[in-house]
């Protein structure tokens, strides 16, 4: 009956394409917690900022420790949108696009779906409910996050419409107290001046507030004036980042240079490019066209005249109406930074490293120095006080969260689980020099999991075999990951390709039938992995094939 119930629930908000994912009584939105002057003081607290994948995973996971252990302790969760599930909740219904300099509220499109199959992505042991597309839209997948937080008990400690504005540390190294702002919004006009305005103290404070809402928008000489100089009678030119994008049809018949390579570069390239004239890829030495994408290969722009896109061939275009920007995202944190806090100093150029930083800094690709991506070493604060949830990239978010939340929330249960400041920074070190030794800078690449040193399956199992190492975990002998999850996720592109072939067969329903555990759905994924290799190699169909899922 669970079952069933939450399949009512995530379907009825997908009968209207675009239509939000809740109503008002899902709505939870609390007054802000009362200060201790209220009531007993905590023995703890705990302020959590993003009701994301890594927000809700870090709730639950300290709220799965022992009732004695977190006995007094005050948790709250702060996010400033309308409901759980970060990225993947939409714009609110009928609000315009706005235009550059301010951004949306989400990068969310509509024809967005999972890149990976939805079973490889869940939290450990909570599945999506049955009959859902194997290559989930964003609307299951914020459904899900949903579903998740009311499964456990989690939206009563989730102060929706509560934007954490500024957080400074009073202390030192040894210990002290966050100075946290929070703005409570409008909800009828979050944009708008808060309603309220409150300050609270907290002894620690855990970051999980994503990374995919400040664009990374390069620069290039002349583009000013090739903007400025549209010919007469053609569409006026754009250059816009893609957490601006959101209909393929906008591009209708104009000529296209999407630059980059990543999801959203490939989701661009296969949307526009079956509507436009002419669309291109800009794609640096590394990267190949998007697979089935009807797009021409280009190498990366060089420069712009007032006529023509020029790139770094030397070849160059006089006929581009838009450019899309598919360069990914700046790590920007605006409460701990200036002029909001000084905790984390922003500087594209620092001068610094992990070892010689005074304090915790971005270059906008990497925050450092961090322990294993998630306690910061910053030479003020203690360790356990600060803590980041999602920053590595190129994971399966959730169990990812999960692996990292038990890390935090047992170094907030007891300190002594962390080695000292000075091991730690150690690792950090010795981490930054085996990537290094396969080719790539730490500082360039940031918490994109490339190297083989660091994978991510393996990292997770790392952050919870440690905890098993120092008795904070029980030795039962298993990996935290899966080996479903291993093998599945090696075939995503595999399993993506059976997908599609079953999705322009008709068969979903066929497919689907019946899947609702997640050894079930472990099952179908290696059952589909197996009818479509062999049904490539009956028919000498290459590896990389086109991949729509639509």
């Amino acid at each position: 009956m669970l079952r069933l119930a939450r399949l009512v629930l995530l379907l009825l908000p997908l009968l209207v394409l675009g239509q939000s994912s809740y109503d008002d009584r899902d709505q939870l939105v609390l007054a802000p917690p009362q200060s201790a002057a209220h009531g007993p003081r905590p023995s703890k607290s705990i302020a959590i900022v993003g009701a994301g994948s890594a927000g809700l995973a870090i709730l639950k996971t300290l709220l799965d420790l022992p009732s004695d252990v977190r006995e007094g302790w005050e948790i709250v969760l702060y996010d400033q949108r309308r409901d759980v599930g970060g990225l993947w909740l939409p714009d609110p219904p009928g609000q315009p696009l706005p235009r550059p300099p301010e951004l949306p509220e989400s990068p969310v499109y509509p024809l967005l779906h999972t890149n990976t199959p939805h079973p490889t992505m869940t939290y450990p042991h909570f599945t999506y409910p049955p009959l859902t597309p194997l290559f989930a839209s964003h609307e299951y997948v914020q459904r899900y996050h949903y579903d998740y937080a009311a499964h456990y008990g989690l939206l009563p400690y989730v102060r929706l419409f509560h934007k954490v504005a500024a957080a400074n540390w009073l202390g030192n190294a040894h210990g002290g107290k966050w100075d946290v702002e929070v703005h409570e919004l409008n909800k009828e006009d979050p944009r708008g001046p808060p309603a309220s305005t409150f300050r609270r103290s907290f002894d620690h404070l855990v970051v999980a507030n994503g990374h995919n809402h400040y664009p990374h928008i390069p620069t290039w000489n002349g583009s000013e004036g090739w903007l400025a100089n549209t010919p007469a009678g053609t569409p006026k030119r754009e250059i816009l980042h893609s957490i601006y994008y959101r209909w393929p049809q906008k591009y209708t018949n104009r000529t296209v240079v999407i630059v980059g390579a990543g999801a959203s570069g490939r989701d661009a390239a296969l949307q526009v490019g079956q509507v436009a004239r002419v669309a291109y890829q800009s794609l640096t030495p590394r990267n190949e066209p998007t697979p089935g994408a009807n797009v021409v290969p280009k190498p990366r722009i060089a420069y712009f005249t007032n006529t023509s896109v020029v790139f770094e061939d030397g070849t160059a275009l006089d006929d581009v109406d838009s450019i899309i920007l598919g360069t990914g995202y700046e790590f920007r944190i605006p409460f701990l930074s200036s002029p909001q806090s000084s905790v984390l100093d922003v500087d594209p150029h620092t001068p610094y490293n992990s070892t010689t930083a005074p304090t915790l800094i971005s270059n906008l690709r990497y925050i450092f120095p961090l322990h294993r991506h998630i306690f910061s070493l910053a030479p003020r604060i203690p360790p356990t006080a600060l803590s980041f949830v999602g920053l590595p990239v190129l994971v399966a978010n959730c169990p990812s969260d999960i692996a990292q939340s038990l890390l935090i929330a047992h170094a907030i249960a007891n300190a002594s689980v962390l080695p000292s400041r000075e091991e730690m920074l150690s690792e950090l070190v010795a981490r930054e020099a085996a990537v290094r030794k396969e080719g790539f800078d730490p500082y360039e690449i940031g918490h994109r999991l490339l190297a083989s040193s660091e994978t991510d399956h393996d990292y997770q199992d790392a952050l919870v075999e440690y905890l098993k190492e120092v008795g904070a975990l029980p030795q039962d002998g298993r990996k935290f990951v899966e080996p479903w999850r291993r093998e599945t996720r090696g075939q995503s592109k595999l399993i993506g390709r059976a997908w599609n072939r079953v999705v322009k067969l008709g068969r979903e329903n066929e497919w689907l039938e019946g899947v609702e555990t997640e050894d079930q759905w472990a099952e179908l994924m290696i059952r589909l992995a197996r009818w479509q290799r062999s049904y490539e190699e009956e028919h000498g169909i290459p590896e990389e094939g086109f991949i729509s899922y639509e």
